[in-house]
């Protein structure tokens, strides 16, 4: 197959990258600049490597139609789970509505499309336990609606125009590629930080529960899903066990054998108190058993290195 990942040089778009590829597929990778893994044997196994601007709708038509690209695999965002109104705003005019656009033409040309939606943010707060697939999607952040609200074009045009398509909800990623500076990702950020000795801003008292997934389990998940054609559905993609941040930064302190410096914060409205994803639908379709937390760590610890 002859995959187009749109941010492709971000942490996931690198790693699902590096996944398609092992398994034989053609993939290009599209972004407006390839720092983060310019300096690995991604960009040379790459069939393409384009230096395009994701919000030009035409361009990426063009590309697809140059290349005959089966399937596009849509990373962009620029939003955090704390991004203000006036972030959402901007999301909306340069990230969604050109992102829409390009829905319409891959349905025209019959291009399956494969969208990252977040498995952290759409399900609210309204269900205690773990989330499943069919439960109420009711966002508290602008990040959890304007991933939502794609979704549900996709949905209307796998409807109306025979979109073939399939919508990821992935729990919180780690691992090789992820750039701490971003401020998306407790395990990386803490990570980073404890080397460095710096303080690590906690929201609230670190009681926050969230479900983590070693990238690599991610990724091989949604190759698998591509791979046995489990077009149309919606999927949780995640370790289906939560862990608390406090947690979190337990548990690397001990691998590197280092204290963390921690300030805590005033909570914030933005954060469910707990989100941990139910993975019995993806592990009805494909043989996915992800590891667990203290294995990741270590895996991710002992090549941190690699960004």
């Amino acid at each position: 197959m002859k995959v187009l990942v749109l941010g492709g040089a971000g942490f996931l778009g690198a790693n699902m990258a590096a996944s398609m590829m092992a398994n034989g597929h053609a993939v290009h990778l599209l972004d407006r600049q390839f720092d983060v893994v310019s300096s690995t044997r991604i960009l040379g196994d790459a069939m393409g490597v384009h230096l395009q601007d994701a919000r030009d709708t035409g361009q990426i038509v063009s590309l697809v139609e140059r290349h005959k690209i089966d399937c596009v695999i849509n990373l962009v965002s620029t939003l955090l789970p704390s991004s203000p109104f006036e972030a959402f705003a901007q999301e909306m005019l340069h990230v969604t509505l050109p992102g829409f656009r390009l829905l319409n033409e891959l349905s025209e040309r019959s291009v399956k499309y494969v969208y990252f939606s977040s498995g952290g943010t759409v399900y609210g707060t309204h269900k205690a336990g773990k989330k499943s697939e069919s439960d109420l999607t009711l966002p508290i952040n602008h990040y959890g609606f304007a991933k939502l609200l794609y979704e549900e074009y996709i949905s209307l045009l796998s409807r109306t125009r025979g979109l073939n398509s399939l919508i990821i909800r992935p729990s919180n990623p780690y691992g090789p590629f992820q750039d701490p500076t971003r401020k998306q990702g407790i395990i990386a950020v803490a990570l980073d930080r404890i080397r460095r000795g710096e303080e690590i801003e906690i929201w609230g008292d670190g009681s926050v529960v969230r479900d983590y997934v070693w990238v690599k389990d991610l990724t091989f998940a949604v190759t698998a899903l591509i791979e046995v054609s489990a077009w149309g559905q919606t999927y949780n993609v995640g370790a289906g066990v939560g862990h608390s941040v406090n947690q979190v930064i337990s548990a690397i302190e001990l691998i590197v054998g280092k204290k963390a410096r921690l300030a805590y914060k005033p909570a914030r409205v933005v954060d469910a108190p707990d989100i941990v994803l139910d993975i019995s639908k993806i592990k009805s379709v494909i043989e996915y058993d992800p590891v667990d937390l203290r294995v990741g760590l270590e895996r991710y610890i002992g090549n941190a290195d690699v960004r």
